[in-house]
């Protein structure tokens, strides 16, 4: 497995998938799978007022982006946020990893779960994400955090737990 940060702008995301992960009941959406609503004019919101993505844990949606210069867009529901906890995180993560294993996507761009609006500190978040993808020796991926985060003690904190 290979990991590493990515800090630029969301449209300078060049991989074969960007995953954003979403609650059940966190509106308006946050972290990437805001983003990406914003980007795509309110879309995203749009199928969740529609009843076609819940934000379940499962819940899933492969979109197809123009927007992007990465042009698959993965959708993941991570339940409530107030269940999310370190065995969800850890859930969410394996489902993930075998989502993209059946679609034979190795490389991919995905955020930290829920950090910075989930009750669970970013750093814990990215360990236990990280010790999930190690399981499937071929995965490449990049966690995607904000130009804020990657400056701030949240970016070198996640550089030194990759470096050791």
């Amino acid at each position: 497995m290979k990991a590493n940060i990515f800090s630029e702008r969301l449209t300078k995301i060049e991989d074969k998938v960007i995953v954003a992960g979403f609650f059940s009941d966190v509106r308006p959406l946050k972290g990437l799978a805001g983003d990406i609503d914003w980007l795509f004019n309110g879309q995203i919101s749009k199928l969740i007022l529609d009843g076609k993505l819940t934000g379940q844990i499962d819940d899933s949606l492969l979109l197809y982006s123009n927007r992007l210069k990465t042009r698959n867009v993965l959708l993941l529901g991570m339940g409530k946020r107030e269940r999310f906890d370190s065995s969800a995180v850890k859930n969410t993560a394996k489902l993930l990893a075998n989502k993209l294993s059946a679609l034979n996507i190795k490389n991919f761009t995905t955020e930290i779960f829920g950090s910075g609006y989930s009750n669970l500190e970013s750093s814990n978040v990215f360990k236990l994400m990280l010790s999930e993808f190690k399981k499937f020796d071929d995965i490449d991926v990049s966690f995607f955090v904000g130009e804020k985060e990657a400056d701030s003690g949240l970016g070198i904190k996640l550089k030194e737990i990759l470096d050791s």
